[in-house]
């Protein structure tokens, strides 16, 4: 089996120590004889990255997400996106800005330190490569433990990516987010979360794509108006929307009083 390089990540990040949970923006250069290869790519908003860890640890098969904490149990290596494998491949889904030179590619969300030799590239196609409805491991425990400032770029990427960009109704259904997670306690991706959306699109869309709600799955139900709840099966938390300011960095750095009025309801528990 023999793997030959098409080129080599540009980034600030030369320690995976220092790398944001959600990457950062670099460049991969593509070396001049797979240059031909690039042809069309710039018709994609999205691309796969398949890259080799060449720093990674091959030894290992049980590891724990440190990126989050150290507290965290430990799993399988399969089982994780740890960069610590038997053959450490990296499968990166980013975006692509555009193409310097005719062979630098512009990528944001990339989680790859400097130097790191680039294997192939692939358009990411939302048809085949999206499944929206796949489930996985409860992130509740992972979730207490990130910092605030993670969480939230978490929630952004994961609304962004269902909505398309980071508008004034995305940025309100992530604060919407942010405090219904710290009052239900929970992933709000857990099939007994419901969501029941008022009436701006924007939103509606940030919390679809966070929470994974559709009406097929019975967790999207019916609200009105600025009225917005998230519920668990032991809590409901209903936010009624407030006159929110028009700037998205505004809203992010507004306190959550001056953005909504949040009431709690506890719910009625099977004997």
């Amino acid at each position: 089996m023999e793997l030959s390089p098409i080129g080599l990540v540009h980034s600030s990040i030369r320690s995976r120590s220092d790398m944001p949970l959600q990457g950062v923006s670099a460049e991969v250069e593509i070396f001049p004889g797979y240059v031909a290869g690039l042809e069309g790519i710039e018709d994609n908003s999205h691309l796969i990255l398949i890259c080799w860890l060449h720093r990674a640890d091959r030894s290992v098969l049980k590891a724990v997400a440190r990126k989050i904490s150290d507290d965290l149990p430990e799993k399988g290596v399969f089982s994780l996106r740890s960069p610590a494998r038997p053959n450490p491949l990296s499968i990166s889904v980013v975006r692509l800005f555009g193409v310097r030179e005719g062979r630098y590619l512009l990528l944001e969300h990339l989680d790859l330190i400097d130097g790191t030799p680039v294997i192939d590239i692939k358009p990411y196609q939302p048809g085949w490569d999206c499944v929206f409805s796949a489930a996985g491991h409860d992130r509740t425990e992972k979730i207490r433990r990130m910092e605030p400032r993670d969480y939230r770029s978490s929630l952004i990427r994961e609304a962004v990516n269902y909505h398309g960009d980071v508008c004034r109704g995305v940025a309100i259904g992530v604060r919407i987010t942010e405090a219904a997670t710290r009052i239900l306690d929970c992933d709000l991706r857990h099939p007994g979360v419901v969501v029941a959306p008022g009436a701006d699109p924007c939103i509606l869309d940030a919390l679809i794509g966070i929470t994974g709600a559709t009406p097929g799955n019975q967790r999207l139900r019916c609200s009105e108006g600025r009225r917005y709840a998230v519920s668990s099966s032991e809590k409901e938390v209903v936010f009624r929307l407030l006159a929110a300011p028009q700037s998205v960095d505004d809203i992010f750095a507004a306190g959550e009083t001056s953005l909504f009025e949040c009431a709690v309801h506890n719910r009625p528990q099977p004997k």
